[in-house]
């Protein structure tokens, strides 16, 4: 992971970097629940994960989706992370929400793409 020295001299890191560590490389998460309902006759899931990394820093990633059917490419589901502990680095955004999941790669594309 990539650090930027701030003005101010504390060491940023951008959310992405851990990001892109929970959902392309895989990272364990320390904990997790998953609860299911039904809602207007259609299943729901929200899964809540939480992730610490080896530099002090645990993120929170919520992920709820429903079982409708849909023939969109990308369907609509939330998906957020939420900064808990920011550890050796000042972590930012310290949160950041999606409503699909091509806009979080988006995202991380765009926010990785130097380096």
């Amino acid at each position: 992971m990539r650090h930027v020295v701030a003005a101010h001299g504390v060491t940023d890191m951008h959310l992405a970097h851990y990001v892109k560590a929970i959902v392309e490389d895989g990272i364990e998460h320390s904990w997790q629940q998953v609860e299911r309902w039904q809602d207007q006759g259609f299943e729901v899931e929200r899964a809540v994960a939480e992730y610490r990394f080896a530099d002090g820093a645990t993120i929170r990633r919520t992920v709820e989706r429903d079982q409708f059917p849909s023939e969109l490419a990308c369907a609509e589901c939330w998906i957020s992370y939420e900064v808990l502990t920011h550890g050796a680095a000042q972590v930012a955004p310290a949160h950041k929400t999606f409503g699909n999941t091509c806009r979080e790669a988006f995202w991380l594309r765009y926010h990785l793409a130097d380096g």
